[in-house]
């Protein structure tokens, strides 16, 4: 068992502290696709990374100076590690390609290299030199396959010098260090031993890390940092602070808890959805909105579009705008799974639905030119979905082509799925409200009909055609559509297939605790448990709020359980100030990708609703 670390969030004047036992790391995106994530150095997705020219490297493995880490506090705007003996603190300037590293009092600092694509894990033709150019030290990678140049990149230091001054006081060390990752043999993600290149250690109080494939661009940027690093840090922190609050009034006083006990609940719920709406606006850049990181470095736009409900208005419609051009890129009416100048792939079934979905509910930040276009891009995606997927008033998918994207021997959801007819019921109701043609009515009553007499057995709704096996997609159902049952059947639905996979701590499991596929544990990068057992944290939150705008009164005990659950997870789990992507569902962990969009989107989203 690790000592204890200290854990404190503050903002605004306002702090809250736990101390812990457990390894926790914390992670600060500059809003550039780049990030800083620090733990244990027990993964290869740990370090500093920076993403250029559409590509995500891996740059400094590990950074830092001696003592064991005692603390971590989050600023929001910037991170602060207490060791025995001093403090580091981390700041990463938005929209640039760098790293600001300060010390309380002047160490040496070792820096420990692994310049490659993030999941490029190729040992060899790999280069390092080093040398120093008008006060600062630059590092060249130069990446080689059988003797050809595939790339070069710079790492421009730039420090203040031991003693305050512009000297820099180092000693290059020049050495490949064989090194170890634990939690990716944990996660079955190989490889778990590689070298990484012990640089230099360099004797300062701040250093700026600055990134580019251009040395120039580099060594500016470095420059303009070093230079302007107050009032960075000061615009950066008025940012943070001005990000969302909770809406409305009072949380429920309702419960079994002490006084002291509800206050204490009430402020770590007021510190986790800061903490949610902040990590949401670290994942966004310019082109849209990671769906996580370490390793979810990418647009998905299922998860984008899900998580788009909370932000910013001019974000939102320029992304939903954008996705609808998308749709062209391909014949039969749907999304691509990715947005990305590289890959348009079309092989997923739900995504126009939930463009779709967030259009309907956002149809105010849309001008007249605008709702034409999505009209049109409406009318045409159903036109194609009826020609290529739907048949006999249902639409059909493949396997893997839901939100559940694991296949296995018996296992790949084909078929007519649930939530992809919610989905495809509200694009009927969206395309009827837009047209005014009756065609679209007629086209969501048949199809509600026959959900309702093929899926709707009285008890549960199927989560396929001709498949009953309890699973949590009927909360999608009732979140996308909730016009399909009445709230009586709503209720009787969940009190049914509740028990089937309710976690004791305050989760979902994605299939029925009782069937043969159900595994307790986590099973890491290879994906079995993912859809046969684990818990996800954005199906947890959707749940519980579409339990409390059921029946708040009534499901009192799930809602609370997994509000409690996702709010720890949150403040001191996993990356702490960010919500993770999955867990067991034997215990409460931080399973997956440390920081999720769509479990930071449902979380703020709940928050909202209560």
């Amino acid at each position: 068992m690790p000592p204890t670390l200290s854990i404190t969030h503050q903002i605004n004047a306002k702090k809250i502290s736990k101390g812990i036992k457990q390894e926790v790391g914390f992670l600060l995106a500059n809003k550039n696709g780049g990030y800083v994530y620090l733990s244990d150095n027990s993964s290869r997705y740990q370090g500093v990374f920076f993403s250029s020219n559409e590509r995500m490297y891996r740059v400094i493995a590990q950074l830092g100076s001696s003592g064991r880490v005692t603390g971590i506090i989050n600023n929001f705007y910037d991170v602060e590690r207490t060791l025995v003996g001093n403090k580091e603190r981390f700041f990463m300037p938005f929209h640039c390609n760098s790293l600001v590293y300060e010390l309380d009092k002047s160490d040496w600092i070792d820096i420990r290299l692994d310049v490659r694509e993030s999941y490029d894990v190729r040992p060899w033709g790999r280069f390092y030199d080093l040398f120093e150019e008008d006060g600062k030290l630059i590092v060249k990678y130069t990446k080689k396959d059988d003797s050809k140049k595939e790339y070069e990149v710079y790492l421009v230091i730039n420090s203040d010098g031991s003693d305050g001054s512009n000297g820099q006081e180092y000693e290059e060390i020049g050495e490949w260090k064989p090194i170890f990752y634990a939690s990716d043999m944990e996660r079955n993600s190989m490889p778990f031993d590689m070298f990484i290149y012990s640089a230099l250690r360099l004797k300062s109080k701040k250093v700026v890390f600055s990134f580019s494939n251009d040395k120039k661009s580099a060594i500016e940027e470095s420059e303009y940092i070093f230079k302007n690093l107050t009032e960075l840090r000061k615009k950066q922190k008025k940012h943070v602070e001005g990000l969302g609050l909770i809406k409305g009034g009072k949380m429920s006083k309702e419960g079994k808890e002490g006084k002291e006990d509800k206050e204490e609940i009430k402020e770590e719920i007021k510190f986790a959805y800061k903490c949610c709406i902040n990590s949401l606006d670290q994942l966004t850049t310019q082109k849209g909105i990671y769906a996580g990181l370490p390793w979810f470095f990418q647009y998905w736009i299922r998860d984008e579009t899900i998580s788009l409900k909370n932000v910013e208005k001019k974000r939102k419609s320029e992304i939903l705008l954008r996705d609808l051009k998308l749709m062209d890129g391909g014949d039969d009416g749907r999304m691509p799974t990715r947005f990305s100048t590289m890959e348009n792939d079309f092989g997923n079934a739900d995504g126009v639905g939930w463009v779709f979905k967030r259009i309907s509910e956002s149809l105010e930040l849309f001008d007249r030119e605008e709702k034409k276009a999505i009209t049109d891009a409406l009318v045409r995606s159903l036109g194609r979905l009826n020609k290529n997927h739907i048949k006999n008033y249902f639409i059909i998918n493949n396997a893997k082509e839901t939100w559940m994207d694991t296949s296995f021997e018996d296992d790949g959801r084909s078929g007519a799925r649930l939530e992809i007819q919610a989905l495809l019921l509200n694009m009927y109701k969206l395309a009827h409200k837009l047209t005014g043609d009756k065609k679209y009515q007629n086209l969501e009553k048949e199809l509600k009909k026959k959900v309702r007499a093929n899926f709707w057995n009285g008890q549960i709704l199927a989560d396929g055609l001709d498949d009953f096996l309890v699973r949590p997609n009927v909360f999608l159902a009732a979140y996308i559509y909730p016009e399909l049952l009445s709230k009586k059947e709503w209720i009787k639905c969940f009190e049914h297939v509740l028990p089937r996979l309710w976690c004791s701590w305050g989760g979902i499991a994605t299939i029925d605790k009782n069937h043969r596929l159900f595994l307790q544990h986590h099973t890491g990068e290879d994906p079995r448990s993912y859809h046969r057992g684990d818990s996800w944290y954005f199906l947890n939150n959707l749940a519980a709020l579409v339990l409390y705008r059921t029946d708040k009164k009534r499901f009192k005990k799930y809602i609370d359980k997994i509000l409690k659950a996702s709010t720890s997870e949150i403040l001191w789990n996993g990356i702490v100030g960010h919500h993770a992507e999955v867990s067991s569902a034997s215990k409460p962990e931080s399973g997956g990708c440390g920081a999720q969009a769509w479990s930071n989107a449902m979380y703020i989203e709940l928050i909202d609703a209560m």
